[in-house]
């Protein structure tokens, strides 16, 4: 979910938990999506500079209940299964 979709969702009343995934450095994002090889350059370009939109956002304080780096899957996936099933604090 994006910048949008997160905003609409804190202004409802959906209680949720906010996770944000994102590569080691802008360079290995790039390198993955052009080592997949789906997607045109201007794709590609437009994608990026989502992405930069994206995880400049993502540093906003309080936007995100945990980032999660995904430099390695195995690790990634740990943090996001302890988060998952990590009980939800009472709200007072």
């Amino acid at each position: 979910m994006g910048e949008q979709g997160v905003k609409q969702i804190k202004k409802s009343d959906i209680a949720a938990r906010f996770v944000f995934v994102k590569p080691p450095t802008f360079e290995t994002l790039e390198q993955r999506l052009r080592g997949r090889g789906t997607e045109d350059e201007a794709a590609i370009t437009k994608r990026l500079n989502q992405a930069k939109v994206e995880l400049e956002y993502a540093d906003t304080p309080g936007v995100h209940d945990i980032i999660i780096v995904n430099g390695d899957l195995d690790a990634a996936y740990k943090e996001l299964e302890d988060f998952v099933y990590r009980p939800v604090d009472p709200v007072a």
